[in-house]
């Protein structure tokens, strides 16, 4: 088989990449809703054009999301999910737009985050195709158009298709090592917003009720719930309040995100951020907190070193060099874990400084890691869901 599928991906490896180039040179911000559909058409044509099934659900707040599925998996019958996003952090006014390369590597906006994922998925169902295989396999391919904002539009999507498989696989980007992911960290943003009374500042005396004052002393008391070698930090990125050095303050606010490896560690730290709010420092404010976006930590268990341990000895078989990691960033490979069917995240090829204008691919790893993906949903339909 891997003779089969290193000669189907090697010869249509310039079809992947011009592929990935017209999906890169497609401004497909998560606020450009027409940008992400447009994506979303490309992919559609590519998958409908071997017989695959596409359903598009649209929302009011994002892009579509595209449901593709193999004939088996339309039927009902239980089997694979792979994953990937359609939408990048790259607004159209940044001018990043333009797709280009040198002799290792490609460059340009979504090329690693995550539109090389793309391609790999649509690859490896057209190899499997080609093989034969993919009309006796019930396969899903979810491509959503939010996750850069945390997924709020597509993630009841994901669990449901997530509940409906044995096993998942999302397909972003790999690390500078090629290591796949087996957990990521849980991420909780939030709004503290305090509320005090507003006075002259050279009239009010010892009785300031400062919101500014006590969003200070709040700040100090969050960023003191950092503990590292736990796995959990606590950032405040934003401060806002005020309206000049004569006015004592009567709103302010700050943007917060926390990030945790366990579920009971995440839950004690808004526990934390909850009680403080509770009780401010400051006598005559008030606090509230509110949630913007949360994403559960991918926990690493054995029904995903399991998978893991799966493609390493592919790897091996095959001369891969097959190694793991957890990372601080999520993905939607943190909802899938939530339904308890094992997910590996990080199979695409090897790429870099993300979410910068720097981004970058390691061109020679799209053929590598297209043929790994397909021997490795092979091996899964045979071993998860041919039971």
């Amino acid at each position: 088989m891997i003779k089969n599928v290193r000669k189907f991906i090697n010869e249509h490896e310039q079809n992947m990449v011009s592929l990935l180039k017209k999906l890169v040179e497609i401004n497909s911000y998560t606020g450009n809703k027409e940008g992400v559909n447009a994506v979303a058409s490309v992919i559609q044509a590519e998958c409908e054009a071997i017989g695959l099934h596409v359903r598009r659900e649209s929302s009011e707040q994002a892009g579509d999301n595209l449901v593709i599925e193999t004939q088996l998996h339309k039927e009902g019958k239980k089997g694979i999910l792979m994953c990937g996003h359609m939408d990048t952090v790259f607004p159209p006014e940044l001018g990043f737009n333009t797709f280009t390369h040198d002799e290792t590597n490609f460059y340009g906006p979504g090329v690693a985050d995550m539109k090389c994922g793309l391609v790999e998925g649509i690859y490896v169902l057209k190899a499997l195709d080609a093989l034969g295989l993919l009309q006796d396999m019930s396969i899903v391919f979810i491509c959503n158009s939010d996750e850069e904002t945390g997924s709020i539009n597509s993630s009841e999507l994901i669990l449901k298709e997530a509940r409906n498989s044995f096993v998942g696989f999302v397909l972003e980007s790999t690390r500078a090592g090629g290591e796949l992911v087996i957990g990521r960290k849980g991420r909780m943003t939030f709004e503290l917003e305090v509320t005090g009374e507003a006075a002259h500042a050279g009239n009010v005396g010892a009785a300031k009720v400062s919101a500014i004052l006590e969003l200070a002393r709040q700040i100090q008391a969050l960023e003191e719930l950092n503990d590292l070698p736990q796995g959990l930090s606590v950032n405040v990125g934003k401060i806002e309040g005020g309206v000049g050095a004569n006015t004592v303050s009567e709103k302010a606010r700050a943007i917060v995100e926390f990030r945790y490896t366990k579920k009971d560690s995440g839950d004690k730290v808004w526990e934390a951020v909850q009680q403080l709010a509770a009780k401010p420092f400051t006598k005559g404010t008030s606090c509230t907190v509110r949630t913007i976006t949360a994403r559960p930590s991918m926990d690493t268990n054995d029904a995903i070193l399991g998978l893991y341990d799966m493609i390493k000895e592919i790897g091996t078989e095959h001369g891969y060099d097959i190694q793991c990691a957890q990372c601080g960033g999520g993905s939607d490979a943190n909802y899938i874990s939530q339904t308890g069917i094992p997910v590996i995240d990080g199979i695409g090829p090897i790429g870099g400084k993300l979410h910068s204008v720097d981004e970058y691919l390691v061109s020679s790893t799209v053929p590598e890691r297209a043929v790994l993906a397909t021997l490795v949903i092979a091996k899964a339909w045979d071993l998860y869901c041919c039971k």
